[in-house]
């Protein structure tokens, strides 16, 4: 149990290191300080020394500068490199087939080589309706490339912390963002590299999917459309003055029209899967890009901006730094906010 004692969650991104200290009093959360810093080092695949040592000097300065006192720390793993999907069984099946149907045919649904992934899988026993319409039992699988895990063990030998777990960026941001949630759910996390749809059913996380838009892109592709630097473009994309939403630059109105089509085919998908959504929620640091929530407002499911700091006291000094970002440190503060290993 990680009660009374303050715990780090640590997000390494694509572009962001983000950091959050949660004091854990009884079951009570205090936000005690946070970081953010961009990096351009590239994380695929299994980090070398060099790529260790520096995210070890960044991780470092963000301590630093917040002046962090906590060492537990409960790392992402970004939701790109875990695979999470469904699978219907006969109702006769008993545990032992089920476990060797997925064996058998995960050299077929999973991204990586089976023996280069630890893959682990439980029924969704709290749903009637599923047998009721499909006549089958449901598993739910989960499965993680064994680098990723290599990768962190190396990053904790090269800082002062005490590395107590891995979690997939979405469950961390399940619990910052639909805490005690009911219902079925769709969940977008809105990032600078990718799009992530997740579907959640009374806060469990059924099924996921990605494609690689995010914020970044479209700054890339105002920076190509009216020649200026990334850097410059990125101050323009939020300095836009909006009047309505037809005076969105054509590059940002051409990634949203993207995502709203995948995330109709999203909603559709989930519907033949008897878990239709009720509603819509968006988080990431990519919301705030001008315009993108209002964007929204007509999919036929209600939207919703998400609020992931409410399950937290957040000091009077750091509110008025801590809310125009919160959705970009969502996971960062779910992973904080974790309290069993």
């Amino acid at each position: 149990m990680l009660q009374n004692t303050n715990v780090i969650g640590l997000d390494i991104g694509t572009n962001f290191i983000k950091m959050v200290e949660v004091a854990h009093v009884g079951n009570n959360f205090e936000l005690v300080t946070y970081g953010v810093a961009t990096h351009s080092l590239n994380l695929e695949g299994y980090w070398d020394k060099e790529i260790l040592r520096q995210l070890s000097i960044i991780i470092q300065d963000i301590m630093q500068s917040g002046q962090f006192s906590g060492y537990k720390t409960v790392m992402s793993v970004q939701s790109k490199e875990v695979f999470v999907s469904t699978m219907d069984f006969e109702v006769s099946w008993d545990d032992q087939r089920i476990e060797e149907e997925i064996n058998d045919q995960a050299k077929y649904f999973l991204p990586y080589p089976p023996d280069e992934m630890r893959l682990s899988w439980s029924l969704i026993a709290s749903d009637p309706q599923i047998q009721q319409y499909t006549g089958k039992k449901r598993v739910i699988i989960n499965a993680l490339p064994e680098f990723v895990i290599t990768n962190s063990k190396n990053l904790f030998e090269h800082v002062n912390l005490d590395g107590v777990v891995l979690e997939n960026q979405t469950i961390s941001q399940i619990r910052s963002v639909l805490r005690n949630d009911r219902g079925n759910t769709i969940l977008v996390d809105f990032g600078g590299m990718y799009t992530t749809f997740s579907i959640v059913v009374d806060g469990v996380l059924r099924s996921t999917t990605h494609f690689s838009i995010g914020s970044e892109k479209i700054t890339q592709d105002l920076a190509d459309a009216i020649g200026l630097d990334k850097e410059i473009a990125a101050y323009f994309k939020h300095d836009i003055g909006l009047v309505n939403l037809y005076e969105l630059p054509k590059q940002i109105k051409e990634n949203y029209d993207v995502i709203k089509t995948e995330l109709n085919t999203f909603v559709d998908l989930n519907k033949r899967a008897f878990q239709a959504p009720h509603k819509i929620v968006f988080t990431g640091g990519g919301v705030y890009t001008p315009g993108f929530i209002e964007y929204f407002k007509d999919l036929p499911v209600p939207t919703f901006l998400g609020n992931c700091t409410r399950h937290l006291y957040i000091p009077q000094h750091l509110l008025p730094h801590i809310m125009p970002l919160s959705n970009q440190l969502s996971t960062a503060i779910g992973l904080a906010s974790r309290t069993v290993v």
